[in-house]
């Protein structure tokens, strides 16, 4: 059998107020459970980032990763209204500058306590769409209805949903109909033949590959993947090639 290359879309380093056994402090334990699993790259963001201080974990996820360079930074960013956080186009330079190629966003009153509205996230979210930088949003924090109208409103933003079930496939089959800038990262997507279906109907451009390492193991997303029934292209296209194309298009 050929190998697959596989870039992860979903990887996180760091530390947070309730640790468990998987947590994985640094870059160099992350790196030993992609090399476990045979990843080779990993879009990679800080768990501080997440459950603290967003601005801090970023910076701390520069100095973790820095000279480790199959990982790429992903940003967690605010709207800028209470100056955690520059304008959006000084964002947007500041992230160019750093190597930062993706951003994730966790609005809810649980998490950084935001909307994704227009009103709020709307100038942030043109600044994203002109640059083309993906988005990332957890399904398990945002609405199903905030990710139509981010979709509807900027229909240039690369949206990739991470945390997706294949029980989510009653919202994204119609979505997936409709918008072509709407991927989803396949680190639960467990259910029988789920890969299989959503190539058959929609292509393979849809989905990504991840694994959310550290909280499951980068083998369980490696094995799906590998042992699913579509063509060997379309698996090229998930392990790696989808997302290295969405990169491409970014800071245009």
């Amino acid at each position: 059998m050929k190998k697959l290359s596989f870039f992860d879309a979903n990887a996180s380093v760091g530390r947070i107020g309730h640790p468990h056994l998987l947590d994985i402090p640094d870059a160099a334990g992350l790196e030993k459970e992609m090399a476990r699993a045979g990843i080779e790259e990993a879009l990679v963001y800080h768990l501080m980032s997440v459950h603290g201080d967003a601005p801090l974990g970023n910076s701390m996820l520069l100095k973790e990763i820095e000279g480790h360079a199959n990982l790429i930074p992903a940003w967690i960013v605010l709207p800028h209204h209470t100056g955690e956080m520059p304008k959006p186009k000084e964002l947007l330079a500041l992230m160019k500058d750093k190597g930062v190629r993706a951003a994730r966003m966790y609005p809810t009153r649980a998490m950084h306590n935001f909307s994704l509205e227009e009103w709020c996230a709307g100038d942030l979210l043109d600044a994203l769409e002109e640059k083309r930088v993906p988005l990332m949003l957890d399904t398990e924090i945002v609405s199903w209805e905030d990710v139509h109208r981010v979709l509807t409103n900027h229909p240039e933003l690369p949206v990739i949903m991470t945390n997706c079930t294949y029980r989510f496939n009653r919202y994204l089959y119609p979505m997936f109909e409709k918008f072509e800038n709407l991927h989803v990262e396949m680190s639960r997507f467990m259910g029988q033949c789920c890969i299989e279906d959503v190539v058959a109907r929609f292509g393979a451009r849809t989905l990504v590959f991840g694994t959310n390492l550290p909280q499951y193991t980068g083998t369980a997303a490696v094995g799906r993947l590998t042992y699913a029934d579509i063509e060997w292209k379309d698996k090229e296209a998930v392990a790696s090639g989808n997302l290295k194309a969405i990169l491409k298009e970014s800071w245009r």
